[in-house]
């Protein structure tokens, strides 16, 4: 029955049509990617909306996989938290910007990809170069930088678009998105919403020794909206848009626990509210380019457990933070372009509440500063920059002041493209650093207020060739990295197993090994086929003292092999794409249970869309069906995990019994 289900589904997939007007679109969007390879970005990797729209993701966690050097940690399903991180350096080493805006979470210093949609991103781009001059300030201060654009963050006039899609699923997924923005020639607005639901009944196994029990998760609904709105406007045809955006996100979600001794009555709840203003405006000040930007967010979190074992039989705690900034950038052309300076200023604040008498309130004020310089030569391209940070930190219960100087140099250098094959070669060396959260700070015993900035120093060598033979096309690239980590934080057992705190625990070394490989073919007049894969190998190595239990050994949760495989065959209506996405064991702190595993499933959904773009009666409605996990192999390396937090299956989930009856 199995192989019917999985034979069934693959010619569903294949037979998927989508009606476009224009015969000729996917012809010509192949001619225009092939042009844009032929100059390779060596440290850096995008996404664009094409890609994007073939995968379906159901959030950024999931897309994020198909970078190299990612790890993901997923800790569930739908609406479960997702974090990453790039080549061995914690999520909190990249700044995430999203439509020309940082954004931070100084509760936690990381942010929760899975609660951010990819319904409006029209492009995703991560690497460690600078992309942009006028970026934010702070995004600098990062290892790495995840720059995010979307359909509401974008301007443009005397235009008219309207996005809509919808997408079902099984275990009660609805996940509806419209967005719509008209503009003339001054003055435009953008307004979108966003609802997706599911209860997320999803079963497992539990497997100790000899014992095996099948049931069903419970208390895994989702509700989430986000909503909002963007004005953007002109003083004059010449000029750049003013942007006044504004975003509001409300999420209620269960959260199920463990599977170890798993309890079907638990009735914990995390209800999430955010709302963020942006604004900002780029003038130009004869040859340079000043950016103003501001940004104002309010988080609320309201964390409830009916059955906690107390005389009221009742937790509930609400956390509330604030986070603004206020900051310009500049950029100067000289000679041309052959020269650019630039730099900027910025101050962010932020603080956090938790809601209960006598809590502590911490707040934080940081001061951005940076100043830089790009050489765009014939034969080579140089950026060189120096960033200044200091922090002042308060603790309102003793009313004591901390601060810190830090430090951030960079510099990038890469060649041109040289010779037949394009061959292009670089460098890139980076000291940076990241401070700890509120949460590894001050939060109940597991804080820490003596914790010291986690910095980390970086060396990247790069290399890539691009080249067209016939109807073959070929990219290439391998990147070698060392990254050297002193002060790491984590959260490691003081005590025991049940007594943990948050430790600086000394020094890291990881190295590692980042190849990609994309390979287009055309067939013939009608059908063409695409392989793109990328393979990471990381060791992030303990190195703080020799009579630690993890000294020499890899950093938990950290894989040594990461690799992802898409195969896509396709003409101007049709696309069937074959991806692919497996990770080693990781290591873990402590194991528990040593042969837990999650049996095989396949999921299916189909997304509906329909698009207008320009005033032009563009139309486009797909259809796609998709069969995951189908070799049973992309769950194995949870395999030595207790949580099913780690293990539940994905979105969009239609689960087929394989309990071996």
């Amino acid at each position: 029955m199995q192989k019917l289900v999985i034979i069934v589904s693959l010619f569903i997939a294949f037979c998927s049509r989508a009606q476009l007007r224009e015969q000729k679109v996917r012809e010509v969007s192949v001619q225009a990617q092939r042009q844009d390879e032929r100059r390779i970005e060596l440290n850096s990797s995008k996404i664009d909306r094409k890609t994007i729209q073939e995968l379906q993701p159901e959030d950024l966690g999931v897309l994020m996989q198909k970078f190299p050097g990612v790890a993901l940690k997923s800790y569930g399903g739908l609406g479960g938290l997702k974090t990453f991180s790039v080549r061995s350096l914690g999520s909190q080493h990249t700044a995430t910007v999203l439509d020309g805006f940082l954004l931070q979470n100084a509760q936690v210093g990381q942010l929760n990809l899975g609660q951010i949609p990819t319904n409006s991103i029209e492009c995703v781009r991560l690497g460690t170069s600078n992309y942009q001059t006028l970026s934010p300030v702070s995004a600098l201060f990062g290892g790495n930088e995840l720059a995010i654009t979307t359909f509401e963050g974008s301007t443009s006039f005397n235009s008219r678009k309207i996005r809509v899609s919808s997408k079902y699923g099984s275990f009660g997924q609805f996940d509806d998105y419209l967005a719509f923005q008209y503009a003339k020639e001054k003055i435009g607005i953008t307004v979108h919403g966003k609802y997706r639901r599911a209860e997320g009944n999803y079963p497992f196994r539990l497997k100790v020794l000899n014992y095996t029990y099948d049931g069903i998760q419970k208390n895994n609904q989702l509700e989430e909206l986000h909503s909002g709105a963007t004005l953007f406007f002109r003083p004059n045809s010449m000029k750049q848009a003013i942007r006044l955006i504004y975003r509001n996100t409300f999420i209620d979600q269960g959260l199920p626990g463990a599977t170890v001794l798993y309890n079907s009555y638990n009735k914990q709840y995390l209800n999430t509210t955010q709302q963020s203003f942006s604004a900002d405006w780029t003038d130009k000040w004869g040859l340079a380019k000043v950016r103003y930007y501001g940004t104002y967010q309010n988080d609320k979190q309201i964390y409830t457990d009916s059955f906690y074992l107390n005389q009221a039989h009742l937790l509930r705690k609400v956390y509330k933070q604030n986070n603004g900034s206020l900051g310009f950038s500049i950029s100067k052309n000289k000679f041309g372009e052959l020269l650019t300076f630039y730099g900027g200023i910025e101050e962010r604040y932020a603080q956090l509440n938790i809601g209960s008498q006598n809590s502590i309130v911490p707040e934080r004020w940081q001061t951005y500063a940076n100043a830089g310089l790009k050489v765009n030569e014939k034969k080579f391209l140089l950026d060189i920059r120096l960033g200044y940070q200091f922090v002042l930190e308060r603790d309102s219960v003793g009313l004591s002041f901390n601060q810190r100087n830090l430090f951030a140099p960079a510099l990038n250098l890469e060649s041109r493209e040289i010779g037949r094959i394009n061959w292009k070669a670089g460098v890139f060396l980076a000291s940076t650093s990241r401070l700890p959260s509120f949460n590894e700070l001050y939060y109940s015993q597991v804080g820490n207020k003596q914790l010291k900035p986690e910095e980390a120093k970086q060396v990247v060598l790069s290399n890539g060739i691009s080249k067209s033979f016939k109807k073959w096309f070929f990219t290439s690239k391998i990147q070698i990295y060392y990254n050297n980590i002193t002060n790491k934080i984590l959260a490691i057992p003081t005590k025991n197993l049940f007594v943990w705190s948050i430790q600086n625990i000394g020094t890291v070394h990881a190295s590692g090994v980042d190849f990609v490989q994309s390979v287009q073919i055309q067939l013939n007049e009608n059908w063409n086929t695409s392989l793109m894969a990328n393979y990471s190998f990381q060791r992030s190595i303990d190195r703080s003292s020799s009579i630690s239990p993890s000294y020499g050994h890899q950093i938990a949760y950290t894989p040594e092999h990461t690799a992802n495989i898409d195969l896509s065959i396709y003409n101007r209506n049709s696309l069937f794409r074959l991806p692919n996405q497996t990770n080693d064991d990781k290591p873990v702190a402590h194991t528990i249970l040593d042969n837990e595993k999650m049996d095989n499933f396949i999921f299916t959904y189909i997304p509906r869309g329909c698009e207008l773009l320009d005033n032009v009666e563009e139309e486009q409605e797909e259809v796609n069906n998709i069969s995951d996990n189908i070799i049973d192999c992309n769950y194995n390396f949870c395999n030595n995990l207790t949580k099913t937090d780690y293990i539940k299956s994905l979105c969009d989930l239609l689960y087929f019994d394989r309990f071996n009856n």
